[in-house]
């Protein structure tokens, strides 16, 4: 196979990651060493376009390793030490982006475009002579005495270092993929098992068909069979085989690698009323109303379709009825459903729909502090390719962020005293 590249240092994937390192190894290098950055994509960083909605959620101030899933959590307290927060805010500020602060710490451009976040990383690229090879997938990976030799459809690529980001399998629609972990098991590395995160749920009831597209604010829980695995306050929305929403999605985060069945979702739908005063409220209820129907019971506290749905789980059908016909355990059932409606997970999420990969190359086979390979000298590795994925809210950005800024410093630091 012919040499399309003799290089010293290849960045293969050009995500969010990928750009962050090849910006970082090119201003520590300054010219004196040659660096490509390969994608396997038409072009550069398709899924940093969609984050936060187009908007880019860039990060956030209470990034911090408690907000993420992984193997090594010392390990990853050391990368944040290399890159944290402000360092990254700062990384940008040096691109001409600025940002701003919203709510829950969330950090976005203040132009409101991920697209901007993106043209300014090409743009110092451009200024650090460093190219973008796209269309162009690494399909082997064979460590050499001299460096790397890189098998690819332009030809042999020959590179003393090589930094690894080329993503994980979430949203395949968006350039997701899963040969990043066959590149590392092939130079040794272990992968655990990988699950979509950041993602809708898939549930069983009867009655999502009539709330699809409904919005409502609730605490929600996922629980398996020992008990509740993670709960959270938000917004959730209603599909029609499945739960959405930003605090679903916190949920799906912190149950993607339990196994077993038994996994379910509880919904508090007034959780700022203790159990008792709910059956209060719902016991005036039925004295300030008792000329309606049942299906108009809930009107004025739910959507009404939320409501009718609630008094349906609790079986107090037909809804035809006179409020009047309540009887206090009728009350009781109904506050209980409303405290805890449950919907049993049904299976695991799709792809497609996943924003990030829970699981990836084990981090503790990985120097924090570097980001080098402890089992192949000269690789790097950073991003979701790793076995790091964290919340919704700017948490998987700024990892990438990190991560990368700090593979592509400590590779150009390497590849200077070769």
């Amino acid at each position: 196979m012919k040499t399309a590249y003799d290089i010293d240092i290849a960045v293969i994937g050009g995500g969010a990651s990928g750009l962050a390192a090849a910006v970082a190894a090119g201003r520590e290098l300054d010219g004196s060493r040659q660096l490509v950055l390969f994608d396997a994509q038409p072009r550069c960083g398709k899924k940093l376009l969609a984050t936060g909605n187009g908007r880019c959620n860039l990060t956030n101030r209470s990034a911090k390793p408690s907000r993420y899933h992984t193997d090594d959590r010392q390990a990853l307290s050391r990368v944040f030490s290399g890159v944290n927060v402000h360092d990254t805010l700062c990384f940008f500020d040096s691109l001409g982006l600025v940002c701003r602060e919203e709510d829950e710490g969330r950090i976005y451009p203040s132009c409101g475009q991920a697209s901007a976040v993106l043209d300014l990383l090409r743009l110092e690229l451009a200024r650090l002579n460093i190219p973008e090879v796209c269309g162009c997938r690494v399909e082997k990976i064979r460590r050499t005495d001299e460096g790397f030799q890189l098998t690819s459809p332009l030809g042999m690529i020959r590179a003393k270092q090589v930094i690894l980001t080329c993503g994980g399998r979430a949203a395949p629609n968006l350039g997701g993929v899963d040969w990043g972990y066959e590149l590392l098991r092939s130079l040794g590395h272990s992968v655990t098992p990988l699950h979509p995160s950041l993602c809708p749920l898939p549930v069983d009831s009867p009655h999502l068909s009539s709330l699809k597209g409904i919005r409502a604010h609730a605490r929600a829980s996922v629980l398996d069979e020992q008990g509740v695995i993670y709960s959270d306050t938000g917004e959730v929305q209603f599909g029609d085989k499945a739960l959405s929403g930003i605090v679903i999605f916190q949920l799906s985060s912190a149950s993607a690698n339990v196994r077993g069945d038994g996994l379910r979702v509880e919904l508090d739908m007034l959780p700022e009323k203790e159990k008792d005063g709910l059956i209060d409220m719902l016991t005036r209820r039925r004295v300030l109303l008792p000329h309606l129907t049942l299906e108009n019971y809930l009107t004025g506290v739910f959507n009404k379709r939320v409501g009718m749905c609630l008094l349906k789980e609790a079986g107090m059908t037909p809804l035809s009825r006179p409020v009047s016909e309540l009887s206090d355990s009728d009350i009781r059932r109904i506050a209980a459903v409303i405290k805890r409606w449950r919907f049993p997970v049904n299976g695991r999420a799709q792809w497609n729909s996943a924003q990030v990969t829970s699981g990836g190359a084990r981090l503790s086979e990985f120097d924090g502090l570097t980001m080098q390979s402890r089992l192949c000298k000269g690789l790097y590795a950073a991003g979701e390719v790793l076995n790091v994925d964290g919340f919704c809210g700017g948490y998987n950005l700024q990892w990438a962020w990190s991560s990368g800024i700090l593979a592509g410093r400590s590779c150009a630091h390497a590849a200077v005293s070769l």
